[in-house]
């Protein structure tokens, strides 16, 4: 079973991702701050990280970075940033997608 991590300080967002990934038998891994994030993606090393840009303690970028630092797993950023720099930005600090919340559970999946 894949595991996937959702790092979104929205409790309604991340609480709809969980159930369509567990729906298509994904295992899912939360997180609702930066801090949190960082030391759930070292710990568990899940096989995709789905990231909003948008977090309370810090930006999804610096997670970006961070995450980098030590691994390849692929980030996708799921974020209402719909500027195109900040979209480059974060595919050039090492995302390898992003989708622009709102989105369609087809478009996730």
């Amino acid at each position: 079973m894949k595991t996937i991590a959702i790092i979104d300080d929205d409790i309604h967002i991340g609480d709809m991702l969980r159930e369509v990934l567990v729906q298509e038998g994904y295992s899912v891994l939360r997180a609702y701050s930066g801090t949190e994030a960082l030391y759930l993606l070292s710990q568990n090393k899940p096989d995709l990280v789905l990231l909003d840009l948008g977090l309370p303690d810090m930006d999804g970028m610096d997670i970006i970075r961070k995450t980098r630092e030590w691994s390849s797993l692929p980030i996708i950023v799921i974020s209402a940033r719909t500027q195109e720099k900040e979209k480059v930005q974060a595919l050039d600090a090492g995302a390898d997608d992003y989708i622009t919340k709102p989105f369609g559970t087809f478009e996730l999946l």
